[in-house]
């Protein structure tokens, strides 16, 4: 049902820190974006997405840096949303954003996770 993971997005008040951490420190390639906002670390067939400025700084204030969310790639999201059905579960409702179908799933049912599972059946 699910085909793998796709992205881990991690906030963080200091981008180019963030950046040279995964570069200097472990020897990824490291992408940073046109507007300075963001940058993306490239491991295997997935990626971390540093994300800083506007778009973390409320995550930050509320947990502080780290994991602000966790894409995973489905084959396809209505079987995902049965799948919780089945399970005696409300998976939510199925969102289209960027040629993908979302479904972002509650973190009380995810471990606190900020999970969201999505296809690309638009």
């Amino acid at each position: 049902m699910l085909k793998r993971l796709d992205t881990l997005e991690v906030a963080t008040a200091d981008l180019a820190d963030a950046a040279s951490i995964y570069s200097r420190q472990f020897g990824f390639a490291v992408t940073k974006s046109a507007d300075g906002k963001s940058a993306i670390v490239k491991v295997g067939g997935a990626e971390i997405k540093l994300a800083a400025g506007d778009a973390a700084a409320a995550a930050i204030a509320a947990g502080g840096e780290g994991m602000i969310g966790l894409w995973l790639e489905a084959n396809d999201v209505d079987q995902v949303v049965a799948a919780f059905k089945r399970a005696g579960l409300d998976a939510g409702a199925i969102r289209a954003e960027s040629g993908r179908r979302i479904l972002a799933i509650d973190p009380k049912l995810s471990n606190q996770v900020p999970l969201f599972i999505f296809d690309r059946k638009v």
